[in-house]
């Protein structure tokens, strides 16, 4: 039975705290339960002898990914790039043609640290003919979201909390775009910002006139926040982001017909249902608008199709 949307709340704050306890091989032992749930063809590598485990710490043989996971209880700069690289070269002698992507696996809390971007970035300079992906701790929450309730409770071993509860536990990867739109002062001319997305999208998918009124008036915050990807240093989050949304988008509307419904769904999604202040509201709407305008989110309209406003606009 897959997770409804209180259970999967549920996983973004118990996975927080597994991970926080877990270190060196407990942690790529978790990696390896994870995966194996997830994906038939992961081969959870171990070590063998004077082998040692060459050049991998997992393999997905359907996706061509090779794994490399690094978690120490104590965090240094010099021993992250010294694992980097050693595992690269070491994957590229003993596992060259393998793989196709070579993926980091860290368990730091924060995000990605600017070191593990240079590492692959510079890595990914070197060889053109391979990719490069992190593996942090948003990626074992949205794995572990796509497990079925008795695989997850398994894999956390506990049994999820009661429905009933209190959840106040936004998405990491959001806290500091909503912190920066807090900050950020809004643009007195927005006219340029509204005039780039088709109004006839709001209508096409049956908004109420509340809510389309709230999308329309925190658009002006889209130049905003696609600046803020811009300027990140991570230049995947911002496609990560968007997918997460997607996916989120269609389970919703496997159980919610009514769009606005859809909409505050997806509110509990980045905030978790706990109150929260007005002006983290007000960010969360300006992202979803955001996201709704670069159609990563609700239906566009097809082509020709045309809203009773247009309609009532042409002459008789």
């Amino acid at each position: 039975m897959s997770l409804d949307f209180m259970e999967r709340l549920a996983v973004r704050f118990l996975m927080k705290v597994k991970l926080a306890d877990l270190h060196t091989n407990a942690f790529e032992e978790f990696f390896h339960e994870l995966m194996c749930y997830r994906y038939p063809s992961f081969l959870d590598v171990r070590t063998a002898g004077s082998l040692g485990d060459e050049g991998s710490d997992g393999l997905l043989l359907h996706g061509n990914k090779l794994y490399a996971c690094y978690a120490p209880e104590v965090f240094s700069t010099r021993k992250l790039i010294k694992k980097f690289e050693d595992d690269f070269a070491k994957a590229l002698r003993k596992r060259k043609g393998q793989f196709d992507t070579f993926v980091f696996v860290h368990s730091d809390q924060r995000g990605m640290h600017p070191t593990v971007t240079k590492c692959l970035a510079d890595a990914r300079n070197k060889n053109n003919d391979l990719k490069f992906e992190q593996f942090g701790q948003k990626h074992f929450r949205n794995e572990a979201c796509r497990l079925d309730l008795d695989e997850v409770e398994d894999l956390l071993g506990t049994e999820l909390p009661a429905k009933e509860m209190t959840y106040s536990f936004p998405l990491e990867e959001l806290e500091p775009l909503l912190d920066h739109l807090r900050l950020q002062r809004v643009s007195a001319d927005t006219s340029s910002d509204l005039g780039k997305v088709s109004l006839k999208k709001l209508d096409f998918n049956k908004f109420s006139e509340d809510t389309k009124y709230e999308l329309r008036r925190m658009m002006v915050r889209s130049s905003d926040i696609e600046e803020y990807y811009a300027n990140r240093i991570d230049i995947t989050e911002r496609d990560e982001v968007a997918a997460g949304f997607h996916e989120e988008y269609l389970r919703l509307c496997t159980t919610f017909d009514d769009p606005d419904e859809i909409m505050w769904q997806l509110e509990l999604y980045v905030l978790g249902n706990a109150a929260v202040p007005p002006h983290r509201r007000r960010a969360v709407t300006a992202v979803l608008a955001y996201f709704f305008q670069t159609c990563d989110i609700f239906e566009n309209p097809p082509l020709g199709w045309e809203s009773e406003h247009d309609l009532a606009r042409e002459p008789a």
